[in-house]
């Protein structure tokens, strides 16, 4: 399992990655032992006070926990993923951790609210990570080519939420456009190149094409991490079901 610290050089916080020992044994240290939730619980807490309060206060509803984003880039590294998308990457929690943990990678983040990607881009800065880079836009409508992994943690979901539950107001957010961006994925997905790795966390909001094999599935965090890698051509109309 990786740890992090944070280092204070006077003048910038950089985050370090080094190895130490799982307590249980298990992937990324998942058990049921009351201390190490507690433990893992103190790492998020530990990571968010990069970020301001108001984004600390909605963080473990809508960022990815630190120790599932470590367990989400084992997967990816091992299926030999090297340039990862994070579609919908809020305020960058899950770019931060994977880009630390796996140097050799490179990973970006795209996110539709500017405010969120300039929060992600401050904190990047603090940590000096050169592998994260974070842009705003909508990740459904740009081009795909050049990424061979990517990092769904249920991103479009918000769309069906009520008022008092989402981020805020700042974006469309309705079931129409829930039905389009899920569209879109999918025909993103299902044209991908051979070899392509998804990594889901609490799904991808949408189906996943049936060119894809679930190869792993594991426990992490308050769900199931669940990697997709497209092994055949897709076949017109045919979907998996994400989960």
């Amino acid at each position: 399992m990786t740890a992090f610290r944070a280092i204070d050089d006077g003048s910038q916080m950089a985050i370090q990655a080094g190895d130490v020992p799982s307590q249980s044994g298990g992937v990324c240290g998942l058990n049921n032992n009351p201390s190490a939730a507690c433990d893992r619980g103190a790492e998020d807490a530990a990571f968010d006070a990069l970020y301001p309060p108001t984004v600390r206060a909605i963080s473990r509803r809508f960022w990815t926990p630190v120790g599932v984003a470590r367990h989400a880039v084992q997967l990816l590294r091992q299926s030999g993923a090297r340039t990862v998308l994070d579609v919908g990457s809020g305020v960058g929690k899950f770019v931060l951790v994977a880009a630390a943990v796996a140097p050799e990678m490179r990973f970006v983040g795209v996110e539709q609210r500017r405010h969120l990607v300039e929060v992600a881009q401050h904190v990047q800065s603090q940590l000096r990570l050169p592998n994260a880079s974070f842009s705003v836009g909508e990740a459904t409508m740009m081009p795909w080519r050049g990424f061979d992994g990517f990092y769904f943690f249920n991103p479009f979901a918000e769309n069906l939420f009520v008022n008092g539950d989402q981020i805020d107001s700042a974006v469309e957010l309705s079931g129409s456009r829930f039905v389009r961006d899920v569209s879109r994925i999918e025909r993103a997905l299902s044209t991908a190149p051979l070899g392509t790795a998804v990594v889901t966390y609490h799904g991808m909001s949408g189906r996943m094409p049936a060119c894809y094999e679930l190869s792993r599935c594991e426990r992490a965090g308050s769900d199931w991490l669940r990697l997709w890698v497209k092994n055949r051509e897709h076949a017109e109309g045919v979907l998996h079901r994400a989960g």
